[in-house]
């Protein structure tokens, strides 16, 4: 017993899955507590806030992933020059490899420091004026829009602090400490949950449960900082600068990235500010509630495989395929089946549980959340070929997430005439079918040299097919 503790006390799939389902208690609890206690715009502008924060963090413009990899290339062996390219395997490569780890680390991180420090700013302040033109009528329509805007003014401060913190968690993941790291979550975890279930519980409104969350984002942020102080202090000893060569390996692979990112889920966390201009109170906080829901399930689902990038990146750095095939192949498929999971979960057991808890907010249709998880699974899909392509280093985000946000765009503007609250949900999921996920996959099978029907009949089509079953007979149910 004392072994298998201690091998999941160190198990990064583990440990993320342990943070994810802290967060998700926190949101099993909580969200009934404001499903009940607030008026459904308050439910309405409280969920916004959180879409918000959502995409301020994603303003990183895909620093964190590209700096993550680099992170796990130098612990491979791999120079800051050959970083920039490492499609070519290691014995190949055309500079001589460094075997100064944390010297390479060290330049790494002086730079991303130097980065994020002016990066947090200028996206607090575009999100300062743009943020508060989206919600100025959602909050018009609540009893005491003072209150809320007071609430705004602290998530932003909160996710300041948090883009801050983005540096030292990504970090840590890219030096291979993901447990470690995930530990640090799942402590402020359930910190921000006791928390906020303790304000609710006392007649707190938006303000004060805004206040609780995002003081635990600034915590969160503090004990990355200082848990990467301990385990690398010459990390936190390097020179926070400029450095050029770190710049120039870096730049091509995060300008796509974060295209990519933007283009993606910018875009479907987005949707909820868009329909906030266009739909009754009702109507967005049903459609947030189950964007929640979906984005949770999905981020819960990645464990399995995005817990496994910095080893699938060292092994990239070192050139032993044969083993990166099998641990992706393996986190592939347990992803996909924890998706599956949730959302046939949700399916059969949401209009009950709201029931129960005697929500003012309804849950959206049977078919309306089929297509959402469906445009979700095809993504998830897509989204870990695209990851296993990166590790190449040759970032083509922008093209993948790029193309396929447009024709989100144009398909959910064409759309919402006839179908409303279905048209970004369908939109992704044709966008995703069509372009998204075949362009992913064809790319990561033919760079690493396996058949793509042989990976996936192994990987993600029996969850899928699971799935889609698990959809119709909850439609069936809920029809009856």
């Amino acid at each position: 017993m004392r072994g298998l503790a201690r091998r999941a006390w160190h198990s990064p799939t583990l440990m993320t899955w342990g943070s994810l389902g802290v967060r998700l208690s926190g949101v099993v609890v909580v969200l009934p507590l404001v499903l009940r206690r607030f008026d459904t715009p308050e439910v309405a502008v409280w969920q916004l806030f959180s879409t918000i924060f959502t995409l301020i963090l994603l303003l990183d413009l895909g620093l964190s992933p590209t700096f993550g990899r680099m992170f796990s290339y130098a612990l491979g062996g791999a120079s800051i020059e050959r970083m920039a390219d490492m499609r070519r395997p290691a014995g190949e490569a055309p500079v001589a490899e460094s075997q100064d780890v944390m010297g390479n680390a060290g330049r790494l991180f002086g730079t991303l420091r130097w980065i994020y420090a002016r990066l947090a700013a200028v996206s607090v302040l575009v999100f300062a004026a743009g943020g508060t033109l989206a919600l100025w009528k959602p909050i018009s329509e609540c009893h005491d829009p003072r209150r809320l805007w007071t609430a705004w003014a602290v998530v932003l401060v909160g996710a300041f602090m948090g883009m801050l913190g983005n540096a030292y968690s990504s970090a840590l993941q890219g030096m291979n400490e993901v447990a470690a790291q995930r530990r640090v979550e799942i402590a402020s975890g359930i910190g921000q949950a006791l928390t906020s279930i303790a304000v609710l519980l006392c007649g707190g409104g938006v303000l004060s449960i805004v206040v609780a969350y995002q003081a635990w984002a600034v915590i969160n942020a503090l004990f990355n900082w200082m848990l990467l102080a301990r385990l690398f202090p010459s990390l936190m000893a390097a020179p926070v600068r400029r450095d050029a060569v770190v710049l120039r390996a870096l730049w091509p692979a995060t300008w796509r990235s974060g295209i990519g990112v933007l283009a993606s889920h910018g875009i479907i966390q987005s949707s909820g500010l868009v329909y906030g201009q266009l739909a009754t109170p009702a109507e967005l906080a049903s459609y947030l509630l189950a964007l929640r829901i979906i984005t949770m399930a999905s981020q819960i689902s990645q464990a399995p495989f995005y817990s496994k990038l910095p080893r699938l990146a060292a092994l990239q750095a070192s050139g032993d395929r044969d083993e990166q095939l099998v641990i992706a192949r393996r986190g592939m498929a347990r992803a996909q089946w924890v998706l599956a999971a949730g959302v046939v979960f949700v399916a059969l057991f949401s209009l009950p549980l709201l029931q129960l808890i005697g929500s003012r907010t309804q849950f959206v249709s049977p078919q309306l959340w089929a297509v959402v998880a469906m445009a979700f699974f095809v993504e998830r899909f897509g989204a870990m070929h695209l990851q296993l392509y990166s590790l190449t280093n040759h970032i083509v985000w922008h093209i993948a997430n790029g193309v396929t946000g447009l024709l989100m765009i144009a398909l959910a503007a064409l759309l919402y005439r006839w179908v409303g609250l279905f048209a970004l949900p369908g939109a992704m999921l044709v966008a995703y079918s069509v372009f998204y996920s075949p362009y992913a996959a064809i790319l990561s099978s033919r760079s690493f040299g396996f058949s793509l029907w042989r990976f996936e009949w192994r990987a993600g089509l029996p969850a899928g097919l699971a799935m889609a079953a698990g959809l119709a007979l909850a439609a069936v149910i809920r029809g009856s």
